[in-house]
């Protein structure tokens, strides 16, 4: 019955907190069984440290096992709300990435792997080697980890790394991603990449010349609207910025200057 087991099914038993019996061991307990008088006997290994970690036991094994289960319903509200924490003020692309390395690791963690680098975000779960039972424990997993409730039929509804990173990102990412706060996230990484910098003068025009394109654009997007009541005139008269390519805003910065 066991002769097809995988390392890996070895691996997600005992994790569940059954240790594989050795032959020698199942024939022990069969015999122990055999001189029992008790109506049922259950030959199994448990490892109690095991289950524990798991939260809340089953109802089977309440008996045996104590956990302290305010504290671990606590420590899975941290664990949710520091992963909801760092995708706070990402972009999309950015918040995907960290989802993804997320799921990679949950998925070689499952599966035995050493790393989850190696997981093909395109590759189909079955493909990869899941089957119902592993299923179950990924979504359980990432249940833990993002603090929201994931079908049993998870890997069967998105049935790729790509298409269940898409899922979970668009449940747990903020609804501001690309609000206000989002943008000055960003600005605030950009003003750290100027720190230690070494740029040549040609670059350092550049980009000096695409931070006045934003900022005039910023100004325009005040003037047209954003800051009601503002009174002061636009010294670049009739200039439409919503409208102007960055190749015509970059035209009138060099008129303004005196560049062209």
């Amino acid at each position: 019955m066991t002769g097809t087991l995988t390392d890996a099914d070895r691996q997600r038993i005992a994790r569940q907190g059954m240790p594989p019996l050795s032959a020698e061991q199942g024939v022990a307990l069969f015999d122990a069984a055999l001189g029992t008088t008790q109506p049922m006997a259950l030959p199994v290994r448990l490892d109690l440290a095991a289950l524990r970690a798991q939260g809340e036991p089953q109802p089977l094994l309440r008996g045996l096992i104590r956990t302290p289960g305010r504290r671990t319903a606590a420590a899975d509200g941290d664990s949710a709300a520091a992963f909801a924490r760092r995708l706070a003020g990402l972009s999309v692309a950015e918040g995907r990435e960290v989802v993804l390395d997320a799921v990679r690791a949950q998925v070689a963690a499952v599966l035995g792997h050493t790393g989850g680098t190696e997981i093909d975000q395109d590759r189909a779960f079955l493909d990869l080697g899941f089957d119902s039972l592993t299923a179950v424990e990924l979504r359980n997993r990432l249940s833990d980890l993002t603090g929201i409730r994931l079908p049993a039929t998870l890997l069967f509804d998105h049935p790729t790394p790509a298409e269940l990173v898409d899922h979970v990102h668009a449940r747990i990412a903020p609804e501001s991603s690309s609000g206000p706060e989002a943008l000055l996230g960003e600005l605030m990484r950009l003003e750290k990449t100027f720190g230690g910098l070494d740029v040549t003068a040609e670059v350092h025009k550049q980009i000096a010349g695409r931070l006045e394109v934003l900022t005039a654009k910023w100004d325009a997007l005040r003037d047209s609207g954003g800051a009601a009541g503002h009174e002061e005139s636009s010294p670049d008269g009739d200039f439409d910025f919503e409208s102007a390519s960055d190749d015509e805003v970059f035209d009138l910065l060099d008129n303004e200057l005196g560049l062209s």
